[in-house]
């Protein structure tokens, strides 16, 4: 019976040892701490960010604490003034525009502390504590261009293309406009409607079938949320739409909507790249502030986040083209 019950406590012994161990939790840094915009799943800023501190953490060894914070401008408030208060955060890495707006404030109200804005535009004073980053919307606009004028040629086709612009896209347009002349599309093949709100996808809607029925076979939305009812538009007219700073193609996907034929995909802020390196720099003590950096597509700071559509269907040469950024966004000549 000993013999028995030794063989027994023996195999236990022997099993325990082949048993997964529980992983080491990593260190936590509390004294940094991210503030993003957005929520768990948007495919926008939040996740682009969980993206960029999971690189981050895999290669570092270490957690850093990410709260998505919403949509909601006065919950942005409270939570940037809780965290900044407390004593254990020294290094603040806040975005996107509105928030990082908030961010600036307190930073001057706490000169002693570190902040990170991401997406702050050019133009505001920066404190010797801030280093701010900006994503050029003129190239981001421009790269969307460029693949619509690649995507139809319509310097052969004579097909126009088109795009759904909202308040403050000037600089999308602008770019977009030039991408699409630099693909080959001359000035007259390109169409626009304008929709008076960022936030209306239905306003988006009808102004995306006014413009799909002037004979356009792809447009890109530079219109925030408006943008939403172009896609849906696209799908339901079976043509093709481009979105610009969310990746709209997961979006939909996770839906299972018939918009997710029609996306080729989307030129994005490359939040998650942009919040890895700055936490790598950080760590090594390599940061700058009291400036402000505005990044481009030849800096990394653009994304193309393409669609199974467009890998699907775009030329080999233009999909290299993105991948290797052999892309030059360059101004076009004044008219």
């Amino acid at each position: 019976m000993r013999t028995w019950i030794r063989i027994a406590a023996i195999g236990l012994i022997l099993m325990g040892s082949c048993l997964p161990r529980p992983a080491t939790p990593r260190p936590l840094l509390t004294s940094v701490i991210i503030l993003m915009e957005g929520v768990v799943g948007d495919r926008g800023p939040f996740d682009f960010a969980a993206a960029g501190v999971g690189a981050f953490q895999r290669s570092e060894g270490v957690s850093v604490p990410l709260i998505a914070m919403g949509y909601d401008p006065l919950a942005w408030e409270r939570m940037i003034r809780e965290a900044v208060r407390d004593p254990n955060h020294r290094l603040f890495l806040i975005g996107m525009e509105g928030p990082a707006r908030l961010g600036l404030e307190m930073a001057r109200i706490f000169p002693g502390k570190r902040f990170v804005l991401l997406g702050l535009p050019p133009g505001e004073a920066i404190p010797p504590n801030v280093l701010a980053i900006s994503f050029d919307e003129w190239e981001m606009g421009w790269v969307a261009g460029y693949l619509a004028g690649r995507w139809v040629d319509p310097a052969r086709t004579r097909q126009p293309i088109g795009a759904l612009v909202g308040p403050g896209a000037e600089a999308l347009w602008e770019g977009y406009a030039c991408g699409a002349q630099t693909a080959g599309a001359p000035p007259e093949a390109l169409r626009v409607e304008t929709v008076a709100s960022d936030r209306d996808p239905i306003a988006g809607f009808e102004a995306a079938l006014r413009l799909y029925a002037q004979g356009i076979p792809i447009a890109a939305g530079l219109a925030g949320g408006s943008s939403a009812g172009l896609f849906e538009a696209a799908g339901a007219l079976r043509r093709y739409a481009i979105g610009v700073g969310a990746d709209w193609y997961d979006r939909y996907a996770a839906m299972r909507s018939p918009a997710m034929e029609a996306l080729l995909g989307s030129v994005t802020p490359a939040v998650d790249e942009v919040v890895r390196r700055t936490l790598r720099q950080s760590r090594r003590g390599e940061l700058p502030f009291g400036i402000h950096r505005t990044l481009g597509w030849q800096a990394g700071g653009i994304a193309w986040r393409g669609s199974p559509v467009f890998f699907h269907r775009a030329p080999r040469e233009l999909q290299q083209a993105l991948r290797e950024r052999a892309l030059q966004p360059t101004p076009c000549p004044t008219p």
